[in-house]
């Protein structure tokens, strides 16, 4: 076997596995939007307070995620540049079976990155655009039936910039795949 054939052949095996100890066999295809709020911090910056908005289409535990975020103006390492974040961020999450309302996420994304910075002297602009992946590991709890809180840590990693950015949010999100537990 050659080893593209044989790579393809251990990841078709590995979602098989991991889609068995998921919501396999009990969920069908759910949509589900969530709001959250965060923080994030680039190298050689503050941390600012992030605001995010998300769609997403789930089924058997798999879903393909789209997160939009934003930030508030934040300070620099040069006292007169502030930042701000803003972008888009795609990707395949995968939660894990509910075991008591609480279930664990993993998230693999492409992210568009807009850094806007600004220099409060002068009031000129610019923008850092870049791309990147992001890898994001969350917990979740569920609230009610269809309604649930999840917690991510997002590590956006590319070329452009000297160091990864980190972000945590707190989300909220109504639909997706009901619970099927106890009833709240």
């Amino acid at each position: 076997m050659k080893f593209k054939q044989s790579l393809l052949l251990i990841l078709s095996i590995s979602a098989m596995l991991l889609s068995a100890n998921s919501y396999a066999g009990r969920q069908g295809i759910n949509f589900y939007y969530g709001v959250g709020l965060g923080a994030a911090a680039p190298a050689d910056s503050d941390v600012t307070a992030t605001g995010n908005l998300m769609i997403g289409l789930e089924e058997d535990g798999w879903s393909i995620e789209a997160v939009g975020f934003g930030s508030i103006e934040s300070g620099t390492d040069i006292s007169n540049v502030d930042y701000s974040l803003s972008g888009v961020d795609v990707g395949l999450a995968y939660r894990t079976i509910e075991k008591n309302g609480v279930y664990y996420k993993i998230k693999f994304s492409s992210t568009d990155l807009d850094i806007d910075f600004k220099n409060t002297v002068t009031n000129a602009t610019s923008t850092a655009e870049t791309d990147g992946n992001s890898y994001t590991f969350g917990m979740a709890w569920r609230t009610s039936r269809e309604n649930r809180v999840e917690l991510d840590y997002t590590y956006h990693n590319n070329d452009d910039l000297s160091d990864p950015v980190h972000l945590i949010t707190l989300s909220y999100l109504w639909g997706g795949a009901p619970y099927l537990g106890k009833s709240f």
